[in-house]
């Protein structure tokens, strides 16, 4: 596996429905990921691109809410503590690990394969971060990890949160050498990333940590955007009775398929994903099904609680996209993001209906 680096975000208005929506990809996932596949061609690419952007034109005015929704989200994050949120784009299984105002989606823990009962509830990598004298990697782990072995030498680990199900948030901190060459300020890779093991009770060996890319399917999703109309598929969201709610873009898978591997506890599955406008102001809207059987009944959101003086109604902490109100609809969740807050997201739910076809 190898490391994929971004340059610096640059801040600038989007100029069309693609152009946003290839932005928050970027914000949601630019942080601590693995990837295949970087070339020196494609980074340099993307630092030109970045550099030529207009970055002097006013936002259009439903950008400007974006973008405002955005940074006041970012704010609230410094000021809560680490926390893990259902990843909403449609396609995505598991979860948004959400370190302050950083973070990323999507990771799922899972049991390591060829390992029965708990032994093998080991977790998954969701990122890296790299100094010229540390590697730091992000992972949600099982109850049953005590230590962690970098190339067979102990690795720091600290426990950033505690979570459901006996998961932990977890930092694992392995001491480098400074190398010579580095690549845009980044430092170089000597020998690529070492191989971390996981150990439980008296050091016994549980197995070694999967990387979120690794570990995840891969499932067919249909992109669209404003004016193209929403594709088929098994999920479907439509508002109703409100005209000034407008849709501008989302996923929607082509068919919904269950978690191959042994999931930790429980996660989700988006199998809809839709950004709505409502008087400026973004709000994305998603349905969740159980990850490992969907058409059962998913379990609670993290952190949730009932939404006072509006029942059958909850809230809970969500990603950089802000707070998530959400209600049940049969055997899933209809959740909905952002806005410009708590009442505005109540109202955009109460006028959206939902379908899921299994």
């Amino acid at each position: 596996m190898s490391l994929l680096v971004e340059p610096p975000e640059v801040s600038r208005p989007a100029p069309d429905a693609g152009a946003i929506h290839a932005a928050r990809t970027r914000q949601r996932r630019r942080r601590r990921r693995y990837a295949t596949g970087l070339t020196a061609v494609a980074l340099a690419g993307a630092v030109v691109w970045a550099a030529v952007s207009p970055g002097s034109r006013p936002a259009p005015a439903g950008v400007r809410g974006r973008m405002l929704a955005f940074d006041r989200a970012r704010q609230r994050r410094r000021l809560i503590p680490w926390h893990i949120s259902p990843a909403l784009e449609g396609g995505e299984y598991g979860w948004c690990i959400v370190e302050g105002a950083d973070g990323g989606c999507a990771t799922t823990p899972t049991a390591t394969a060829g390992r029965a009962g708990g032994a093998g509830a080991v977790g998954t990598l969701a990122g890296v971060s790299i100094t010229p004298t540390e590697e730091r990697f992000t992972a949600l782990i099982g109850p049953a990890v005590r230590g962690v072995l970098a190339d067979g030498r102990p690795a720091v680990l600290v426990t950033r949160a505690e979570l459901p199900y006996g998961l932990r948030i977890a930092q694992i901190d392995v001491a480098r050498h400074a190398p010579k060459a580095q690549t845009l300020g980044v430092p170089a890779l000597e020998g690529g990333l070492p191989k971390l093991l996981a150990t439980g009770a008296a050091g016994r060996a549980l197995g070694a940590f999967q990387t979120e890319t690794a570990a995840a399917p891969r499932l067919e999703v249909r992109w669209w955007a404003k004016p193209r109309a929403l594709p088929t598929g098994p999920c479907q969201i439509r508002a109703q009775g409100l005209p000034s709610l407008q849709p501008q873009w989302g996923h929607v898978v082509a068919a919904i398929h269950p978690y191959p591997g042994r999931i930790i506890g429980r996660a989700f599955l988006s199998c809809i994903d839709t950004e709505y406008y409502l008087h400026n102001w973004p709000l994305e809207t998603a349905v969740l099904l159980d990850a490992q059987h969907p058409g059962s009944r998913p379990a609670a959101i993290p952190g949730m609680s009932p939404l006072p003086g509006h029942r059958g109604l909850f809230s809970a902490p969500g990603d950089w996209q802000g707070e998530i109100t959400a209600m049940r609809h049969g055997n899933s969740w209809l959740v909905v993001a952002g806005g410009s807050g708590v009442a505005q997201r109540v109202t955009v739910l109460r006028h959206l209906q939902s379908t899921v076809s299994l």
